[in-house]
């Protein structure tokens, strides 16, 4: 029953390493992304290749920015793990 609404940016989904924007689709790819397999070098390939060069990851550890460093090392990556690493960030 989870309403979804059209991104804004558009979403590269897992599943198919391509942007979505349709709100019946995000929602099935995110049941796919479960079920399936996930394209992460592609997905994050299909992202660079877009024009974006920058990444932030937020959680705990940095497994996700050492994947994206493998994939492209001249990409910046910017992992937060802290409220105070928010505010170092932002400043």
């Amino acid at each position: 029953d989870t309403k979804f609404k059209i991104p804004t940016p558009h979403i590269v989904s897992n599943v198919t390493a391509k942007e979505e924007n349709n709100p019946k689709e995000i929602k099935e790819l995110l049941i796919r992304q479960i079920e399936g397999r996930v394209r992460w070098r592609e997905s994050i390939e299909f992202i660079i290749k877009n024009d974006v060069s920058k990444f932030v990851e937020i959680g705990p550890g940095k497994v996700l920015t050492g994947l994206v460093k493998r994939i492209n090392k001249n990409v910046k990556i910017v992992s937060i793990n802290s409220i105070s690493d928010i505010k170092n960030y932002i400043n």
